[in-house]
């Protein structure tokens, strides 16, 4: 069923025929693959069938089926730089196949034909493809690439295995195949924000903090070794990372956190952190000179933050801010449910004579702060015991100071809070003198 085209988005094929006789008139199955119409769809489907597609794989090598759509009257035009997506639900007994890809193959007005693939996921989750048209590729038995203008039918090739493995079967359900200008993209409900992400305070050794980060390095011979480094600008550890640059250009050494529970990265967030570079790198510094702060969804897709060259060759610590925006495009990865950071300093662009070069940089207190929408407010209201201060508010994880002053020329701290909530109270007895509070924040959470 081909839909018109309706602003950035043209449905190919929703599945939404009245019975299965109505599908099986439009899809064309191979000799071992049952089609039919089923109810079960993704959450967020806009149609109330899917395609489900019963597969008996043969013990034989290259075991394939097929499904045949429709030959549309009118061509189907797709730009090199739109994203065929649709709908996908796999099944574990694909787990057995040593070759389990799907290809969605297109056919132009010619007789010419290409494909996209990747292999059918072997759990029951409803999951999302996402083609880019313009790395279709040509099958051996085609005659050329298709003309992507002039597109007239679509078809699915399903594997079940490259060996001849024993007999199975595997069903898998497709829906609401589509032409779209950016990948389609859908995720669960945002994790709560992780407040700290790493102060470093909490390993015992320069083991515990390597047995949570691993190493990425630049393909080339660049190497790169974590340690705890003592003082701190905040507490009494920080990451330590020395760098051995490896000649020629764009050379990087990194450590990449392992798998935390998920967490987000609000919109209106700040992210901080502290660096100190080395100004053995300023001679050689160029554009390439940066670091990198990313963060990974459960998928593996990244954001990065890139720093100015300035406080990598820097012998100072300097406190540095991001938001959301400074991440770059953000369109494709789950910000609401993050798992994983990595900190990265580039050397250089350079030259491909650059020789190599060392370098040693610190980095302190990675947080996630989410700004509050107004300032603290106090007000005072009678109660039985006097008077009770409403601070009202506050920013959850941050410590405040309650300071009183008779003249507000001299102020005396009386209390102090670690703000558990938006809003703490602070008693008032009914007998104190004439005074004036003031509320101040003396750490950020």
């Amino acid at each position: 069923m081909l839909a018109v085209t309706a602003g950035a988005q043209t449905m190919v094929e929703s599945f939404e025929y009245a019975n299965n006789d109505e599908l099986l008139a439009a899809w064309i199955p191979s000799g071992n693959t049952t089609l039919s119409l089923t109810n079960l769809v993704a959450p967020r489907a806009s149609g109330t069938n899917s395609l489900q597609a019963d597969f008996n794989f043969v013990s034989s090598a290259w075991a394939t089926e097929t499904i045949r759509g429709p030959i549309y009257t009118t061509p189907l035009a797709i730009a090199s730089t739109q994203y065929l997506s649709l709908r996908i639900r796999g099944d574990a007994a694909f787990a057995k196949s040593d070759f389990r890809n799907l290809y969605l193959y297109a056919y132009d007005v010619n007789g010419n034909f290409g494909r996209w693939g990747t292999a059918t996921p072997t759990t029951n989750d409803w999951q999302i493809l996402n083609f880019p048209a313009s790395g279709i590729e040509q099958p051996w038995d085609s005659p050329g690439l298709p003309d992507l203008s002039q597109i007239v039918q679509f078809a699915f090739f399903q594997y079940g295995s490259q060996a001849a493995i024993d007999t199975y079967t595997a069903t898998i359900y497709i829906d609401e195949m589509m032409v779209r200008n950016s990948p389609l993209t859908e995720f669960p409900l945002p994790s709560a924000p992780r407040v700290l992400l790493d102060d470093f305070e909490g390993y015992a050794d320069t083991a515990a903090l390597t047995n949570f980060y691993s190493y990425q390095d630049s393909p080339a011979a660049t190497v790169a070794t974590a340690s705890l480094e003592t003082p701190a600008p905040e507490g009494n550890k920080a990451l330590k990372l020395a760098i051995d640059f490896a000649p020629g250009q764009w050379p990087w050494g990194s450590v990449r956190s392992g798998m935390v529970a998920p967490f987000s990265l609000p919109t209106n967030a700040v992210v901080s952190f502290r660096i100190k570079g080395d100004p053995a790198l300023a001679a050689i510094a160029d554009s390439g000179t940066v670091f990198w702060l990313s963060f990974y969804d459960q998928a593996g897709r990244g954001i990065n933050y890139i720093t100015p060259t300035a406080p990598v060759i820097s012998a100072d610590w300097t406190t540095i801010e991001a938001r959301l925006p400074d991440f770059g495009d953000t369109s494709t990865v789950d910000i609401g449910n993050l798992v994983q950071w990595r900190i990265l300093v580039e050397g250089w662009m350079g030259t491909a004579d650059n020789v190599a070069l060392s370098g040693t940089f610190y980095v302190d207190d990675i947080r996630i702060t989410i700004p509050p929408t107004e300032q603290p407010t106090l007000s005072l209201s009678p109660d039985a015991a006097g008077f009770q201060l409403t601070m009202d508010h506050l920013i959850v994880g941050a410590n405040y100071e309650l300071r009183t002053s008779s003249d507000c020329a001299t102020w005396t701290v009386v209390g102090a809070t670690n703000a558990t909530s938006t809003t703490a109270t602070w008693p008032v007895a009914n007998n104190q003198p004439q005074a004036f509070f003031h509320l101040v924040q003396k750490t950020a959470p």
